[in-house]
């Protein structure tokens, strides 16, 4: 399982921590949207509105399905090349918010692999 896990979680990448492909509200900064993609380091947002700039500093609430809001302050670190998706890393995961976060990233690696071997 494990082994099967961790072959769908993207390799190859600079992170330090293996991200998942996601599909699952949120807000940063009051401004919601979606995460495209989370790792234990931070997450790939689209944002539904403008107002977001590298470098800020504020809180994300990311909503997974059939669990409690996770609330964990953030940078924006970077965007992909069309400017579209922003990278933003966890300024600090706390042990309260390492639980909730490792659950909604193999709850998605497992259904993505379900998904896709149907």
């Amino acid at each position: 399982m494990f082994s099967r896990l961790m072959s769908i979680i993207k390799p190859g990448d600079r992170r330090k921590e293996r991200r998942v492909k996601v599909r699952l509200p949120a807000e940063l900064g009051g401004i919601g949207g979606r995460l495209t993609d989370l790792s234990l380091g931070g997450f790939g947002f689209y944002p539904n509105a403008e107002g977001l700039e590298i470098g800020d500093e504020l809180m994300a609430v990311l909503s997974p399905d059939n669990m409690p809001e996770i609330e964990i302050p953030c940078r924006i670190v970077g965007s992909d090349q069309e400017g579209m998706v922003l990278c933003v890393a966890f300024i600090k995961v706390e042990p309260a918010h390492f639980e909730p976060l490792q659950s909604v990233i193999t709850q998605q690696a497992v259904g993505h692999s379900e998904k896709t071997s149907v």
